[in-house]
């Protein structure tokens, strides 16, 4: 299974929405790379914090090698590489077929590049929770797809898997009690709680919706993503919404923007609510993203670089 994204240019959006670059996960760079001398006392204290945190990431996985991998976050301050950049870089050809290929990236190259903390060793799940596998961290190569390229971590399997089709995420392994997580999150359809969106939306009922749901057991919460598209007008709107004790409550809106696509719930909560994992895209097009959100009290905003703070977290065991 390998999970194309394509590269979006960084825009912030203050709208109380998600974030077009995953939260700086594919982000293009924005400069040179610096000398060992240049780093400044504020990336000294953003590598601190990094390094007391712990990643969280959707995972995929190489069927034809039988690793897994992730997709890498550039440090601020580096250049996008392009081709003469990578040529000099890139060290040995791992795979290659017709309009997508994989070259190794030397670690020692990868460190300056590429936040690297939390990664060393994972614990990656499914969507149920369950745990699949745990992954060190071998090696970083570039992953070119036929119409763009980025940086992704590769992960030795246990040598147990096989064919791997279903979502799956990784979770720093340094996290402490989340192999032992009972949380369900569950996909449903219900079509009275279609209706009872409709109608606390306020939405125009003759519009094509589409809908998908998120139950937990945690506070009886469903989360849901309910969004419509005009292609005439190219006119658009995507909410994602909780509904507890039969209120629905917007957490984000995106209007003429990109659409929420699908969310995982995570054993993992902040300030009340269990982090998402969001997939995003814009109408009629190939361009998707993946990112990690936290709820702030209002939405669920971008977590930078995919890493959570270990003493702003909780633990949820459902």
């Amino acid at each position: 299974m390998k999970r194309i994204i394509f590269v979006i240019i960084p825009l912030w959006i203050t709208l109380g929405c998600a974030h077009r670059d995953a939260g700086k996960s594919i982000i293009k760079l924005t400069g040179s790379t610096p000398a060992p001398e240049a780093i400044t006392p504020q990336e000294e204290k953003l590598n601190a914090v990094l390094d007391s945190s712990f990643y969280i990431g959707y995972v995929d996985y190489f069927s034809d090698t039988k690793e897994f991998y992730t997709t890498l976050f550039y440090k601020d301050g580096f250049a996008d590489p392009d081709e003469e950049v990578l040529e000099t870089k890139l060290d040995s050809l791992i795979f290659a077929e017709e309009d997508w290929s994989r070259e190794r990236l030397p670690m020692a190259e990868a460190k300056k590049m590429l936040v690297l903390s939390g990664l060393d060793t994972i614990f990656i799940y499914n969507r149920r929770h369950q745990l699949i596998s745990k992954g060190n961290l071998s090696r970083v190569e570039y992953l070119w797809d036929g119409l763009d390229g980025y940086f992704i971590g590769i992960f030795e399997s246990d040598g147990k898997m096989k064919e791997q089709t279903e979502e799956l995420y990784g979770i720093s392994a340094n996290y402490p009690g989340f192999n032992r997580t009972s949380f369900i999150c569950e996909e449903i359809e219900d079509r009275a709680l279609n209706k009872i969106l409709v109608d606390q939306l306020n939405i125009d009922p003759a519009m094509d919706w589409d809908m998908r749901h998120f139950r937990t057991k945690l506070k009886e919460t469903t989360y849901s993503i309910v969004s419509s598209y005009k292609m005439n007008s190219e006119e658009g709107v995507s909410y994602l919404t909780t509904l507890e004790n039969e209120k629905v409550n917007v957490l984000n809106q995106a209007l003429n923007d990109f659409h929420f696509l699908n969310i995982l719930p995570l054993p993992v909560q902040v300030n009340g609510k269990p982090l998402l994992l969001i997939s995003a895209g814009y109408p009629s097009s190939d361009i998707l993203w993946d990112y990690l959100a936290a709820f702030d009290g209002d939405s669920y905003e971008p977590i930078d670089y995919n890493r959570v703070a270990s003493k702003t977290a909780a633990f949820i065991q459902d």
